[in-house]
């Protein structure tokens, strides 16, 4: 599960290459679109892109989702969490893909350009990228036409996002509250190596939630509410919010290494590995925590 988790981590960076994902906030409308011009690739094929790019993001959080699940029935039901192996992981992939699949589905669905979104945005998107919008492969999202009524096909890709969103954040908590109970009651019962790797695996999945919270989540939110509330507040809004791309892809690297530095196996075998270019201190460091670590297994 962690391999995969990794899996997934290095493959929505690298796809980000390919994708080449941007956007554009201007007042009731954003734009997500694809900066790619080094592929010569089809118009078809960037959109597909830039939507699967869009799905990763979901699928890291799903799987996230199902680390905690698998945790929390390895402390509470140990022989329901065998059946995360063998013929289960294909039942937690899938569920992680149909998230995925859901979300850039519902992206694809609901904010596929249209003549109004299209000419809402022509003007500013040739002004700030000198880029004719017809030739962009593009995503549109504009949420209030001229009148003021409501597009349901767009708000509807919102309504989406938040319900398959927040039922990860929902088995997240769930979850996270009833392990943190079990860790306080029942480990007090188990051996001392136990209980300690039990709560190291809960912080590392804390981190995973927290991270990704902070820089998935919390970033993309105001550009995604933004369309949404600015016609209410009368302000105008003209941002250029591809930047959110490049903390997106700051990810991976950031969760590997908290993983590797919470969990004590992992770290003692990470130090292991790079011991011999290691300075002297840090090695003695290594040496006397794997000495501890084995006095305590003893």
């Amino acid at each position: 599960m962690v391999l995969v988790f990794s899996l997934m981590g290095i493959m929505f960076s690298a796809w980000e290459l390919v994708a080449r994902p941007f956007a554009h906030n201007y007042n009731k409308g954003l734009m997500y679109f694809s900066l790619n011009t080094w592929l010569g690739a089809s118009h078809e094929f960037l959109q597909f892109a830039i939507i699967l790019y869009a799905s990763f993001y979901l699928i890291i959080l799903a799987i996230i989702a199902v680390q905690f699940v698998f945790r929390y029935f390895t402390l509470c039901r140990p022989n329901f969490a065998r059946k995360f192996g063998g013929f289960g992981v294909i039942v937690w992939i899938s569920y992680s893909l149909i998230s995925g699949a859901i979300y850039g589905g519902s992206l694809y669905y609901f904010c596929h350009p249209d003549n109004f979104s299209d000419s809402y945005m022509r003007d500013i998107i040739a002004d700030s990228y000198n880029l004719t919008i017809t030739d962009v492969p593009r995503f549109l999202m504009i949420p209030y036409a001229e009148d003021g009524s409501v597009r349901w096909h767009n708000l509807n890709f919102l309504l989406a996002g938040v319900a398959i969103l927040g039922l990860q954040y929902l088995i997240i908590i769930y979850c996270g509250v009833r392990m943190h109970t079990i860790l306080q009651k029942e480990l007090s019962q188990q051996s001392v190596v136990n209980r300690k790797l039990q709560k190291q695996f809960f912080r590392a999945l804390v981190v995973q939630t927290v991270v990704p919270t902070f820089l998935f989540v919390l970033p993309i939110a105001p550009f995604l509410i933004g369309p949404l509330v600015v016609p209410f507040i009368g302000i105008q809004m003209n941002f250029q919010t591809g930047w959110m791309y490049v903390i997106l892809c700051l990810y991976p690297p950031i969760d590997t290494v908290a993983f590797m530095l919470i969990v004590s196996e992992y770290k003692k075998v990470t130090l292991e590995m790079f011991k011999p270019v290691l300075p002297k201190r840090i090695k003695v460091i290594s040496e006397v925590s794997t000495s501890t670590a084995a006095a305590i297994t003893k």
